[in-house]
C-alpha cells in the first residue's frame, strides 16, 4: 500500500466517514420535479436535491407560486420514499422507528407574512402537513438559525425562505431609522449558506431562497441585482429568474396588457446559473391559470413538440411513434390527428390513456 493510500485510509478512519477516496465517486443527484413539463425539460428533470437554489425576479413574477408547486411535488415524493422505507424495513423495531419519524417534511419560512393558504391549496399543497414559520421581530440571524436547526434534524427535506430581500440583520434592528447600516444581510446569509450546504449534503435536504430585485446602483447603464451578497450566489447550485409574461384567456390565447379579465398568464423563466447539468436550456416559460394553478397539459404539448412525440403540419397536430415514425392510431385504427392546439389539449384532458402514455414517453426522454 502506498503512502497516499495509507493517508486516505487513516483519514476515513479518523473522521468515521468516507471523505477521501481514489477516483471520483460520482452519484447522480435525485431531483424534485416541477408540475410544468417545460421547466422539467429546461432543468433536465427538476431541482437537484441536497443543494441550495435561488428564485429571483420582480414582484408578481411567479416565484412564490413556483416554490409552492415544488412543495406539493416534494410532499408526494417524500411520502413515496416513506412508504418504500416501511416496505423495506428489516424488522418491527426498525419499522416502528421509521413510523415514529414519518416522511421528510417541508418547512416554509414566510418572512413576508403573505402566504396565501387558499392559493397554496389550489396549487395542490398539503398546507396542514407543512411547518410554517411566521417571524415577527426576529432578525435574519435568528431565522437562519431556526432553519439550520430544522435541517440538522434530518427530518426536513425541503426548506423555503420567502423572501431574503425582506429580512433585516440584527445590526439594522438595533439601530434607529436615522442611523446607517452597511452590508445588509450579506454576512449572515453567507454564513448560513455555508452551513446549510453541509446540512443539505448530509441529510439530502434542499433549500430554496426566494430573492427580490433591486436597482443596480453600481451599473451606469441601469440593470438590477439581488440583495444578499456574492457568497449566497456562489453557493447556489441553480439560480432562476422569474417574470410575468403574456396574459391568457381561458383557451390559452394571448390577451393585450390592457385586458380587464385574464384567466392566467405565462411565467417566463431564465436560467442564470446551473451546476450539475448542462446549462444549455436557458429560457423557458410555463402556463399559470388563476383558477387551477399550473396548466400541465398546455406545457406537456410544448415539450412533446420539441421531442417529436407530437408533430405539427400547418394547423394540424398528430401523435407520432418516434421509433417507427408512424402516426399513432386509436382503438378503431384511425390516425390521431387534431386541428388546433387547443383541441389537442382538449383531447388529452378527455383521453387519460393517451395522456399517461405521453407523460411516460416524455419522462423517459428526460431521464435519458
Amino acid at each position: 500500500m502506498s503512502k497516499l493510500d495509507e493517508i486516505v485510509k487513516q483519514v476515513n478512519k479518523d473522521w468515521k466517514e468516507n471523505i477521501a477516496s481514489r477516483g471520483v465517486i460520482w452519484k447522480k443527484l435525485p431531483k424534485i420535479p416541477f408540475t410544468s413539463p417545460r421547466l422539467n425539460y429546461m432543468l433536465y428533470g427538476g431541482i437537484q436535491r441536497g443543494r441550495l437554489h435561488e428564485f429571483s425576479g420582480p414582484e408578481g413574477g411567479g416565484k412564490t407560486s413556483t416554490a409552492l408547486d415544488l412543495c406539493k411535488n416534494a410532499q408526494k415524493l417524500f411520502q413515496e420514499e416513506y412508504a418504500e422505507k416501511l416496505s423495506n424495513a428489516k424488522d418491527e423495531k426498525e419499522k416502528a422507528f421509521i413510523e415514529a419519524i414519518g416522511p421528510q417534511k417541508v418547512v416554509y419560512a414566510d418572512c413576508e407574512n403573505t402566504l396565501d393558504e387558499d392559493w397554496a391549496r389550489t396549487l395542490g399543497v398539503d398546507v396542514d402537513g407543512m411547518y410554517i414559520l411566521k417571524p415577527q421581530t426576529q432578525a435574519a440571524e435568528d431565522i437562519f438559525q431556526i432553519v439550520l436547526d430544522m435541517l440538522n434534524t434530518g427530518e426536513c427535506g425541503l426548506a423555503i425562505i420567502d423572501s431574503l430581500g425582506v429580512m433585516m440583520s440584527k445590526q439594522a434592528y438595533e439601530k434607529s431609522m436615522d442611523e446607517k447600516t452597511y452590508g445588509g444581510i450579506s454576512m449572515p446569509l453567507t454564513l448560513f449558506s455555508k452551513k446549510a450546504e453541509l446540512a443539505c449534503h448530509k441529510y439530502n435536504a434542499t433549500v430554496i431562497g426566494i430573492n427580490q430585485e433591486r436597482a443596480d446602483m453600481n451599473n451606469p447603464y441601469g440593470g438590477t441585482t439581488t440583495p444578499g451578497g456574492m457568497g449566497w450566489k456562489y453557493n447556489c447550485t441553480t439560480r432562476l429568474r422569474f417574470s410575468k409574461g403574456d396574459l391568457l384567456d381561458e383557451d390559452g390565447n394571448k390577451l393585450t396588457r390592457s385586458s380587464e379579465f385574464a384567466a392566467g398568464n405565462r411565467v417566463m423563466v431564465g436560467l442564470l446559473k446551473q451546476k450539475g447539468d448542462k446549462p444549455d436550456r436557458r429560457l423557458s416559460f410555463y402556463t399559470l391559470t388563476y383558477k387551477n394553478g399550473i396548466d400541465e397539459i398546455a406545457d406537456l404539448i410544448e415539450v412533446a413538440l420539441k421531442y417529436g412525440y407530437i408533430q405539427k403540419g400547418g394547423a394540424w397536430f398528430s401523435f407520432v411513434d418516434i421509433e417507427t415514425g408512424e402516426v399513432v392510431t386509436d382503438e378503431e385504427g384511425k390516425e390521431i390527428k387534431v386541428q388546433g392546439q387547443s383541441n389537442v389539449a382538449k383531447l388529452l384532458r378527455e383521453n387519460d390513456v393517451l395522456l399517461d402514455e405521453l407523460r411516460a414517453q416524455i419522462e423517459g426522454a428526460m431521464n435519458g
